[in-house]
């Protein structure tokens, strides 16, 4: 097939899971170009690297001073959108695939002019962010443009379970809507090096937050760890973490009898992320919604056990009892019982880490996301597209 995928691309010198909301486009294009399709991606993202794939990389204009981030487009979507119109009439593809909302707004536009079948992908819906709404009513906007957006589509690829059934109360029809989740690479070289060199001596907690209400996630975190004895908290900072609540949370942990036993670990990039991630005995993922659950993802890939909420892509990730433990979210007591549990158990939390390694490899390898990436864009390929749909009405 003939693909065209539309969205903001990474910045692969950063951290993939500090980024929210990007999902990682020029992997999937590379998996899909590797089973034969011809893809190219549409991005307005800056990017220092070049594709490292068979897909071509088609730079959508934008104003100096763009920065890479979705919500900057919304002035240039009619520009986007007449660009894309441009480029798929001397290059027809067969199927769209746009990411996020400021995206999809211009390729379905696009597709009104030129008809052709779309593929709506959300990073986050804002339903499911339980976000305060702000004066200037950005996440009311974003919902209505949400649900406009998955009503025109001709397919929807939700990013877990729970996305898929949020869009169903959006109105969507639940035949149109697949699951298409996040992918991993998984390191074939590399498995808890670091934990293994660390012989005796306290155990060692990692928590990532990501997703909203991040320090009230990890003060939880926090409150968690600090009853158990001879265990260490690594809070990483990926990015995402508001430079604000770091004397806050460290407070806190200083409160409670946490003190030297909680450090923030800065990480600039996806190895180094990788490394503190394979360096715990326990990754806490306590994030009240993640699409994507990139992070419970990450620490599996690396064969490490993981608690985590049991909320959006965690929830698919995640089997419970078998690669981790799944617990409600923003409970504090079960969050501390998964813990001791997997703490007090080496060959438990031995075997966690290796089948959610396998887990990662087998579900989540970039080249089975491909496949159901493909088996919705057949889907999408079969039924009239929404411009089609429009005329026949």
């Amino acid at each position: 097939m003939r693909l065209a995928i539309v969205g903001a691309t990474p910045n692969h010198a950063k951290v993939t899971a500090g980024s929210d909301g990007c999902y990682d486009i020029a992997s999937l294009a590379n998996a899909l170009a590797g089973r034969g399709h011809d893809v190219a991606v549409y991005t307005a993202s800056p990017t220092s690297t070049a594709p490292t794939g068979d897909y071509q990389t088609v730079r959508l204009p934008t104003e100096s001073g763009f920065d890479g981030h979705p919500d900057a487009l919304m002035p240039l979507i009619g520009d986007l959108g007449r660009q894309l119109v441009d480029e798929w009439s001397h290059r027809p593809p067969d199927v769209v695939h746009c990411h996020g909302w400021a995206y999809g707004m211009a390729s379905q536009l696009a597709a009104n002019r030129r008809p052709v079948p779309t593929v709506q992908s959300f990073h986050g819906l804002g339903t499911l962010m339980r976000l305060p709404r702000d004066e200037s009513g950005t996440l009311e906007t974003q919902i209505k443009l949400q649900t406009l957006l998955a009503k025109n589509a001709t397919t929807v690829a939700a990013a877990c379970t729970d996305d898929l059934f949020e869009l169903v109360r959006f109105g969507c029809p639940r035949s149109k809507i697949s699951v298409v989740p996040t992918g991993i690479s998984v390191d074939e070289n590399s498995v808890g090096t670091a934990r293994a060199s660390r012989a005796g001596g306290d155990h060692e907690v990692v928590a990532v937050a990501s997703g909203p209400a991040r320090p009230e996630r990890l003060a939880e975190v926090v409150r968690a760890v600090a009853v158990l004895p001879h265990t260490r908290l690594r809070i990483v900072d990926s990015g995402g973490v508001d430079q604000r609540d770091i004397p806050r949370i460290l407070a806190l942990a200083g409160n409670l009898g946490l003190g030297d036993r909680c450090r923030i670990a800065p990480v600039e990039n996806d190895g180094e992320l990788n490394e503190v991630l394979q360096s715990a005995d326990v990754v806490v993922c306590p994030a009240s919604y993640d699409a994507y659950g990139v992070v419970a993802l990450q620490a599996m890939a690396g064969g490490t056990a993981v608690v985590a909420a049991a909320t959006g892509g965690m929830r698919d990730a995640v089997i419970a009892d078998v690669t981790g433990v799944l617990i409600p979210p923003a409970n504090v007591d079960a969050l501390r019982r998964a813990l001791k549990s997997i703490l007090d158990q080496p060959v438990l939390r031995e075997g966690m880490g290796l089948a959610g390694r396998s887990r990662a490899r087998s579900r989540y390898s970039w080249d089975r996301i491909a496949v159901d990436a493909e088996v919705t864009y057949h889907d999408a390929a079969r039924r009239p597209s929404g411009a089609a749909r429009t005329a026949m009405a």
